[in-house]
């Protein structure tokens, strides 16, 4: 697994408290403002001055919130710039920002379920996929301007798969534009593209945001990286480029397999909300209950049925904002690790619909196991529940327990 550098948590503001400064972004770096709206509420996206004529929009989820990404405000900015027509592949829509451009007619990619929401109540006709599916089933004929939005902070392989991705997307004499991060390989990723593409180089700057312009001659398209596999927990795991923890299971969710282990689990429906790789929901399947794995990203989920199959257990794997994509289900017990990234920001909105749903989807008499940073302030909102009890302390994490009477 890639190696990540520590960062600071900060946390929302309570609802009902002071807005950010006018004219910043955020009050605290990495940190999203109060919440005034449901988690579930689509909304106007804020844009950067040079694209304030556009109208986009965002929800909780979607990276960048309540802003738009700012590689990708680059990459609008360059295309508009170089007065970019007709259709575009954009294989990580977002929110859609492209499609607002004059005379685009996107077409839409995304993995991600609040994204993908978004690019619906957009009126979009988003398609959900990952990277190396295919596209040509969807739009036979490619399109000769494809644009991505690197996610270099989801590790180098993920960052191969989307350069592969866009390679085989793109026909030849095709122009691809690639936006990303420098602090997260960007010129790395860009000098690989180029060796496949031909041709290509960095044409914008802001920051430490970065936009580069490739032709693409005739070629063969580089092969998508292999998944990572291990074993663990009895289980034989399966992680897809980009999926958290894909090379070994993460120090949290040991801790919090370690502490339940003499939970018996025999018959009973339980829920992975959040799933990754799926390790969770098959150690529960291995212990005789009835799982549903769900994840708001699409790598994660393909990633959870593949564990499953490795591994010879059964259960079914959702694609799903948070709990969105369950109808009416309920569950004896819910087990996650909640997400406090989205991107490259530090945010709170996932991680707290996540214990929302948990409520929801509680039977009575039925128990939330969540791990998370000691810091992270989950007592509160898990409280609705019931009383929390702290079941493990350990190593910078704490293991969480509250049942419904």
């Amino acid at each position: 697994m890639t190696s990540r550098p520590k960062q600071k948590i900060r946390f929302n503001r309570p609802t009902g408290a002071a807005p950010s400064p006018s004219g910043s972004s955020a009050a605290v770096r990495g940190a999203a403002p109060a919440q005034t709206a449901p988690y579930t509420d689509v909304r106007p996206a804020r844009l950067p001055e040079k694209l304030d004529r556009l109208t986009v929009l965002t929800k909780p989820g979607v990276r960048g919130f309540p802003d738009v990404d700012a590689a990708q405000a680059l990459l609008a900015q360059t295309m508009r710039r170089d007065r970019v027509r007709g259709d575009v592949l954009d294989l990580s829509a977002m929110g859609g920002l492209i499609g607002a451009l004059d005379s685009v007619k996107l077409r839409a990619v995304e993995g991600s379920a609040a994204a993908l929401k978004v690019l619906h109540a957009a009126g979009l006709d988003a398609h959900p996929a990952i990277p190396g599916d295919p596209l040509t089933g969807r739009w036979p004929e490619r399109a000769r301007t494809v644009c991505v939005v690197l996610a270099g902070d989801r590790g180098n392989a993920y960052a191969e798969a989307q350069v592969a991705w866009a390679h085989a997307c793109t026909p030849p004499g095709g122009t691809l534009y690639i936006a990303g991060d420098r602090d997260k390989g960007f010129d790395r990723y860009v000098r690989a593209a180029g060796k496949a593409f031909g041709s290509g180089e960095t044409i914008a700057r802001d920051g430490g945001m970065r936009v580069a312009k490739l032709v693409r001659r005739p070629g063969p398209t580089p092969p998508q990286p292999d998944p990572e596999t291990f074993e663990a927990f009895g289980v034989s795991v399966v992680g897809l480029p980009g999926v958290f923890s894909a090379a070994k299971p993460d120090k949290a969710t040991t801790l919090m397999l370690g502490a339940l282990d003499s939970l018996d689990l025999t018959g009973l429906d339980v829920l992975d909300l959040g799933c990754g790789t799926g390790i969770i929901g098959a150690w529960a399947a291995r212990r005789g209950a009835n799982v549903t794995l769900v994840d708001g990203d699409l790598q994660s989920v393909r990633s959870a049925q593949a564990t499953l199959a490795a591994s010879g257990l059964t259960g079914e794997a959702i694609h799903s904002d948070v709990d969105a994509a369950l109808g009416d289900r309920t569950f004896d017990v819910i087990l996650t690790n909640p997400p406090f990234h989205v991107g490259r920001g530090v945010v709170l909105d996932v991680a707290r619909e996540f214990i929302a749903a948990a409520a929801r989807r509680l039977r009575p008499g039925g128990t939330v196991h969540l791990v998370a940073n000691e810091p992270l302030p989950y007592e509160a909102d898990l409280g609705v529940i019931g009383p929390v009890r702290e079941t493990l302390r350990e190593g910078g994490f704490k293991v969480l327990s509250v049942t419904r009477a």
